[in-house]
C-alpha cells in the first residue's frame, strides 16, 4: 500500500513539473514577439530590420535584438511612426560604443547609439547611454498627438540589471522642445522617483492625457541609466477622430508576459 502511495505521489508531481516546463516554454516564447502590423488605421510605421539590427549588434552574449511592438492592446505606438525624430542630451563616450553607419568613426557593430530610443529593438545592444546626467531622451513625433502612457525599461530580456533609471520626469511639449528640461515650454506628464524600485524590464507609465509633439524623459538618476527602448501611446485614435482613453498615474513592470503592479 505505501508502494502504491509513493508512486501515485511521485506520478502527481511529475505531471505538475511537465506542467510548469510547458507554463514556462509558453511564456518564454511569447516573451520574444514577431514583427508588428507596417501600418495602422491609417498611422504608418517605420522599417524594422532585423538582419541588420543583429549585424550591428555587440551583445556581449546577452540578449540580441528583439521587436518592439508597433501596436499594443490595438493602439499605435507613436514612437515607431514612420518621420519621428530621436534625439538625446549626449551619448556615453562621445558616441563611441556607437557602430557604423550611425558613427561614422565607429566599429561595425556597437551599442549604446541616441538613435536606438525609437529603432524598433528591445535590449542593451540597441540601447542609449547618457555621458552626462541629468541627462535626456526625446522623440519628435512630427504632429501633435494625445499621450496618456509609455512603455520604457533599462533591458528588456533581463540580461543586464544594471544602469536602471531611478529617477526621472515625463516631459511633453506642443511647439518647442528647449533643450532645457526647465523651460516653460515643457509641461510635466509624470514623475517617478524610488530608488527601491529601478525601472529594469519594460515598464509601463499611464497618465492623464495630454496633447504633445515632443516627448522627452529627463533622466535625474542614477548617472549611467540606461534606455532600450522609448515607446509612447496616446489610445487607439491619438491623431484625432477618437476619444482618447483617460488614465491616472500609475505604473506596471511587464517581464515576458508576467504582469506585476507595484
Amino acid at each position: 500500500m505505501k508502494t502504491n502511495r509513493k508512486y501515485l505521489t511521485h506520478h502527481i508531481v511529475s505531471i505538475f513539473v511537465v506542467a510548469m516546463m510547458m507554463c514556462a516554454v509558453s511564456v518564454w516564447a511569447k516573451h520574444n514577439p514577431k514583427q508588428g502590423p507596417k501600418e495602422h488605421n491609417g498611422i504608418k510605421f517605420i522599417g524594422q530590420n532585423m538582419d541588420q539590427a543583429t549585424k550591428e549588434c555587440d551583445d556581449g552574449g546577452k540578449g540580441k535584438p528583439e521587436f518592439v511592438p508597433t501596436v499594443r492592446d490595438g493602439e499605435p505606438n507613436l514612437a515607431l511612426m514612420a518621420g519621428a525624430k530621436s534625439s538625446v542630451s549626449d551619448e556615453i563616450a562621445n558616441g563611441g560604443y556607437c557602430p557604423k553607419p550611425h558613427n561614422p568613426k565607429g566599429k561595425d557593430v556597437g551599442r549604446h547609439c541616441g538613435v536606438y530610443i525609437n529603432d524598433g529593438f528591445y535590449n542593451n545592444c540597441r540601447s542609449w547611454i547618457g555621458g552626462k546626467y541629468p541627462g535626456w531622451i526625446q522623440v519628435d513625433l512630427g504632429k501633435v498627438a494625445t499621450i496618456n502612457r509609455i512603455f520604457m525599461g533599462s533591458d528588456h530580456s533581463g540580461g543586464f540589471a544594471d544602469r536602471a533609471a531611478t529617477q526621472f520626469d515625463v516631459l511633453v511639449a506642443t511647439d518647442k522642445a528647449d533643450k532645457d528640461s526647465a523651460a516653460s515650454s515643457w509641461k510635466k506628464a509624470f514623475s517617478y522617483n524610488n530608488k527601491e524600485k529601478p525601472i529594469r524590464g519594460t515598464t509601463e507609465f499611464k497618465f492623464a492625457a495630454v496633447k504633445g509633439r515632443y516627448v522627452r524623459i529627463h533622466i535625474i538618476g542614477p548617472g549611467g541609466a540606461r534606455v532600450d527602448e522609448l515607446e509612447i501611446y496616446g489610445g487607439k485614435s491619438p491623431l484625432g477622430g477618437g476619444a482618447a482613453v483617460q488614465a491616472t498615474g500609475k505604473l506596471t513592470t511587464n517581464w515576458g508576459q508576467i504582469k506585476h503592479g507595484f
